[in-house]
């Protein structure tokens, strides 16, 4: 047996297509990871030299003196003015993201100094400009605190307000609560509303925060519901642990976090690899007529299908690692080895608590997790490969399967199918099921997935072993 599958991987590597398929897996996370980077440089508000030239060309068509044009011209001069102090403090800047409260300051100085009915009176005007004075001065002293705690003492005149009030609302006083903590958090753990990856987790947090609590203060979910409440108590809950461990040098679509979605990112370049050397290693042998110097061998033909079929996923799993291989050390050459220090967050519903792990401890796990939809796919490209001896076919198929998956499962989400739940495609991903996680389709559970999977299996398996020890040979 370890001689035929010595031969087989010899077979494998040999083939032009192997080595195609590799080079532009490579390629792919070579460019991957200098589009995520370059996105992650280009984020911010978006404004540039170029839209504030825009916006002093569109200016200029506007007359100042025309009563009909007055209000227009007032109005993008207002926004001509923010503009340019975005781009001047940096769009990724905390300066950026409070200088909209700089608008009605602006606003009041160009109504006073160019509107035509004269509305703004000059004490308004003294105040406006006093006011934007002051602004600009916290903004040039990066005193981002300042904005920090004007905006926690208006949280707590609400929460006071509404603690005072004989009818409060439950939902706007936890939206308080959030607010407050994530403020407080601001100032504990000195994170600014510059664009940083901790910045993201305390928006995340409130956002998800909050609708874990909409969901358990009120009645009549669906499923569906219960599904984006589990993803919010993951989210709000993994948002925590950076935040109060105040990790912030990683990033979204770093090298981390593409290795923790691994197989998300480079599945259909998995996919392929395996799909074409399972769809053609049988098929191949009868195409060119060395089916006949492979039987005549000492070995049983049931053996020799067992060979191939096991060549098979020792390459399907030696591509997973070269890939993950591959993106740690491109990934990090291009956007830094920092990010992986840091290790794998998950929420288990289990347990209900944080649990962390080495990196390559979680993409073992993914990779287990998902072992049954690639060695399903696999093994149908294997039995086509050896039921129809056409090497195009046996590849299409299996690929078409794959991309129809979600259009299938879709449909039945739709429809409320609940005769989907005896098809392959929601019981093959387990990560749905990882650290307690609820499936996608209401009434899975991991013991009826196993079982569904393994019949479907069973079921290939035979058929293809059947048909190949019944084929006569002397004809090809």
């Amino acid at each position: 047996m370890i001689n035929l599958i010595r031969n087989e991987l010899f077979k494998i590597f040999k083939k032009k297509s192997t080595y195609i398929i590799f080079f532009i897996t490579i390629g792919i996370i070579i460019l991957f990871n200098f589009m995520f980077c370059y996105s992650r440089q280009s984020s911010g508000f978006g404004y540039t030299d170029e839209d504030v030239a825009e916006y002093e060309e569109l200016l200029e068509s506007y007359d100042v003196n025309n009563p009909d044009e007055n209000s227009m011209y007032i109005n993008i001069k207002s926004k001509t003015d923010m503009m340019k102090l975005i781009v001047h403090y940096g769009v990724d800047s905390w300066q950026a993201y409070v200088i909209e409260g700089l608008y009605q300051y602006i606003d009041v100085m160009n109504q006073y100094e160019y509107s035509i009915d004269k509305t703004i009176s000059e004490k308004e005007y003294k105040e406006a400009k006093q006011n934007y004075t002051d602004f600009i001065q916290k903004l040039d002293t990066d005193d981002w605190q300042y904005f920090v705690f004007s905006e926690l003492e208006e949280v707590n005149k609400q929460l006071a307000s509404q603690e005072n009030s004989n009818i409060s609302d439950v939902f706007y006083l936890n939206s308080l609560n959030v607010k407050k903590q994530i403020l407080e958090w601001r100032l504990d753990k000195n994170i600014s509303y510059a664009n940083s990856f901790l910045n993201d987790c305390l928006n995340r947090y409130e956002y998800n925060a909050e609708a874990v609590f909409n969901y358990e203060h009120s009645d009549e979910h669906d499923y569906s519901d219960t599904l984006n409440y589990y993803d919010c108590v993951e989210a709000s809950n993994t948002c925590k642990y950076y935040i109060e461990n105040g990790i912030n040098f990683i990033r979204s679509n770093d090298n981390r976090d593409i290795l923790l979605e691994l197989l998300d990112n480079y599945e259909l370049f998995i996919l392929i690899f395996f799909v074409m050397i399972a769809g053609s290693i049988v098929s191949d042998e009868f195409n060119k007529g060395t089916v006949k110097l492979l039987l005549v061998r000492p070995y049983r033909r049931s053996k020799i299908l067992l060979a191939k079929f096991l060549v098979c996923i020792i390459s399907m799993l030696l591509f997973i690692a070269i890939v993950g291989v591959a993106q740690f050390i491109i990934g990090g050459c291009i956007q830094g080895f920092e990010s992986t220090t840091v290790p794998a967050v998950v929420y288990n519903f289990n347990t209900k608590q944080i649990q962390t792990m080495p990196i390559i401890l979680y993409i073992l796990i993914t990779v287990l997790a998902k072992l049954p939809m690639y060695i399903l796919l696999m093994t149908l490209a294997f039995a086509c490969s050896t039921v129809l001896n056409h090497t195009a076919v046996s590849i299409v198929i299996p690929l078409l399967g794959y991309m129809g998956t979600s259009i299938i499962n879709q449909l039945a989400l739709s429809f409320d199918i609940e005769a989907i739940l005896y098809f392959v495609t929601p019981n093959w991903d387990f990560t749905q099921y990882l650290f307690g996680h609820i499936p996608k389709f209401e009434g899975l559970h991991p013991i009826f997935s196993i079982g569904i999977c393994l019949v479907y299996f069973i079921i290939m398996l035979v058929t293809m072993f059947t048909v190949f020890q019944k084929r006569n040979i002397k004809n090809i």
